[in-house]
């Protein structure tokens, strides 16, 4: 499909990380490197719906979408010099300022970046994990506020191939947090240090394992209204280098940052300026893999619009390293 060009029209300028604070506000360069112009749903509000606008029938890249992943139609399996599968991690954070973000998340933003991620060239199946901000302990949700998602797949992750994707996704990102082990004096803010953790020793070999495939793109999205903060320290390009060690190659992991360009208040409230989450952006900037966009700006789902640009380029440059 032509997902650059729906992606050109729509923007004019952007499952799992989010951390806790402030909310987002309204500056206009709201995405890295372009900024989105916004754009209308469908008729009726349905995030599917018949209009004209991105999640429309009108040719776009959310258009004919499914509540769940199996209605992917582009993932022919002929891309064989690029990548296949896709694991997804998406780092959310379960402060009461970060309601309306998580909210977009369930229901709009998942549903539509799933199907759209089905729709790329060449990409058969993807895998999707939600996390906190908090890194102890380091598992993949599968459990939500409400009680047990019981994932089709029997692991701690969801797979596209779920009948019930959209609904799985909704119960993990409904976050459980009773076993949260940080302060919440601002060492629950490291979204971006909590998926390394969680896909290092001993996660990687325990509650998490098997999750990362050889043979797929890492995508990692991180969400906060405050700002990347690591306990203990950590540079962005630590936090960079252990994400890519994952891989063995910065050309085999997507890296999108989603939180506050400046401090601000906008669609979800306030946010705090996400200088340091900016900075790892950058990181994987350079290598054509990161992508930022401003919370302030609003519109989720036009920033995981912007990261199916580099997951689709990321995939016909996908070269398998066996760790």
């Amino acid at each position: 499909m032509e997902l650059r060009a729906w992606c050109a029209a729509l923007c004019a300028g952007m499952v799992g990380l989010v951390a806790c604070g402030g909310d987002s506000g309204t500056n206009d360069d709201s995405g890295s490197p372009g900024a989105a112009s916004g754009g209308s749903q469908g008729q009726g509000g349905d995030i599917f719906g018949s209009g004209s606008g991105p999640f429309g029938q009108g040719g776009g890249s959310f258009g004919n979408g499914v509540s769940g992943a199996t209605g992917g139609t582009g993932g022919s399996g002929a891309n064989s010099a690029g990548c296949q599968h896709v694991d997804v991690v998406f780092a959310l954070d379960n402060s009461s300022s970060m309601n309306e973000e998580k909210q977009s998340m369930r229901e709009v933003v998942f549903p539509a970046f799933a199907q759209a991620l089905l729709d790329i060239s060449g990409i058969q199946d993807f895998r999707a994990a939600v996390i906190d901000a908090c890194p102890r302990p380091a598992n993949f949700h599968t459990r939500g506020a409400a009680g047990q998602c019981s994932f089709q797949s029997g692991q701690a992750w969801m797979d596209s191939s779920s009948s019930e994707l959209t609904g799985e996704f909704q119960c993990a990102a409904d976050l459980y947090v009773d076993d949260v082990q940080c302060s919440g004096n601002n060492d629950d803010e490291q979204p971006a240090s909590a998926v390394a953790a969680a896909l290092e020793p001993p996660f990687s070999q325990e509650e998490n394992a098997g999750f990362v495939r050889d043979d797929a793109l890492l995508v990692v999205v991180v969400i906060t209204d405050e700002d990347e903060q690591p306990v203990p320290r950590q540079e962005p390009q630590a936090i960079h280098d252990r994400l890519v060690k994952v891989k063995g190659d910065a050309k085999n992991v997507v890296f999108l940052g989603i939180g506050g360009k400046t401090d601000c208040e906008g669609a979800y409230g306030s946010a705090d300026e996400a200088r340091n989450l900016q900075r790892l952006v950058n990181t994987f900037s350079s290598d054509g893999r990161g992508f930022f966009w401003d919370l302030c700006a609003g519109r989720l789902e036009d920033g995981l619009t912007n990261a199916l640009t580099a997951i689709e380029e990321a995939c016909e440059e996908f070269v398998p390293v066996v760790n």
